[in-house]
């Protein structure tokens, strides 16, 4: 945050110290005062406030008002510094409780937004696009995630599988065909389990996308692309996965809306006739698992059916065999 660095002043001289103090004293009122004016005001020279402005990674002056008016904007609207391993306090009441987790929600996707590089993601989504099949591995919670975005890309036509399981992952990434790419969903990066299952889709000639936490993590270091999560969860003192979620549907949905833009006209043509084909969302019938195989195979015909059963069970018997 800008303000951390005007407060530490690490590596600040005594010059560029009086100018920080009085960025920090300024604030919004910084919107209508230009360099030389501040120079004034200081005593000191334009040129010094421009060369602490790019010590602190801006081009100039402009470029480092315009950066912190949007921070105090956005610290204003804001909890400062909310923590996401413990958003709230014993005795909140539900309104703070619901102000706290929308704040918490909010710096999540900025912090996101932060960590996305645009060339991993073009190049996640060149994969994905090029794929015959995408299989996306999660042994957490956003197993539910990932199910959602199999759901979104199977509306326009995009194959993708949700497993759970890394010894059938293992198995299925030893066998990867070409341009098969695997997108792993996990925090730390370290997981023993999911390390050996990159591994195996190295190996078998699969790529690996991995959505994973900011740093050079095990995981990272393995994948073809990595998409980093906002990185302040704790593992151990966390009462929730709420930042890793937020910040996995976002990366997910983001992939989904960039393969889906890259076909824009046939694939909205597509998801409305699908919409219109299933009927409103509020009348729909959810039927079970065995109810919706039975409606199937009634409508199949017995070649049809043999057919099906061929060509879905060679693989799985394959997998079935080794995991024996």
């Amino acid at each position: 945050m800008i303000a951390d660095q005007l407060r530490e002043k690490t590596g600040f001289s005594d010059v560029e110290r009086s100018i920080a103090d009085y960025f920090l004293q300024a604030g919004d009122a910084l919107r209508d005062q230009s360099a030389r004016s501040i120079a004034a005001r200081l005593y000191t020279a334009p040129s010094t406030i421009s060369r602490l402005c790019k010590r602190m990674g801006y081009e100039g002056y402009t470029d480092f008002r315009d950066a912190y008016l949007d921070e105090l904007r956005y610290l204003s609207t804001t909890f400062e510094n909310v923590d996401a391993n413990q958003p709230f306090d014993k005795g909140d009441d539900v309104r703070t409780i619901s102000a706290k987790m929308g704040a918490l929600f909010r710096e999540t996707v900025d912090d996101t937004l932060t960590l996305v590089e645009s060339d991993a993601l073009q190049r996640a989504v060149d994969l994905i696009a090029q794929a015959p099949v995408s299989y996306v591995f999660s042994e957490g919670t956003q197993v539910y995630l990932a199910e959602d975005f199999a759901d979104k890309m199977a509306r326009i036509g995009r194959r993708v599988t949700v497993l759970h399981k890394a010894d059938v992952t293992y198995f299925l990434g030893g066998d990867a065909k070409d341009r098969e790419v695997f997108v792993i969903l996990s925090y730390s990066g370290e997981t023993p389990s999911i390390l050996r299952v990159a591994r195996q889709i190295k190996a078998g000639g699969g790529s690996v996308i991995a959505i994973t936490s900011y740093g050079r993590n095990s995981l990272s270091q393995l994948a073809d692309v990595t998409l980093h999560v906002s990185t302040r969860e704790n593992l151990v003192e966390k009462i929730g996965a709420y930042a890793m979620n937020v910040s996995t549907l976002l990366l997910l949905d983001t992939l989904y809306s960039c393969v889906f833009e890259l076909n824009y006209d046939d694939n909205a043509a597509r998801f409305l006739q699908g919409s219109s084909d299933m009927g409103p969302i509020a009348t729909r019938t959810r039927t079970s698992g065995p109810e919706r195989c039975a409606s199937r195979q009634r409508a199949e015909r017995p070649t049809q059916r043999l057919a099906r059963s061929r060509a879905g069970s060679g693989r799985a018997k394959a997998i079935m065999a080794r995991l024996a």
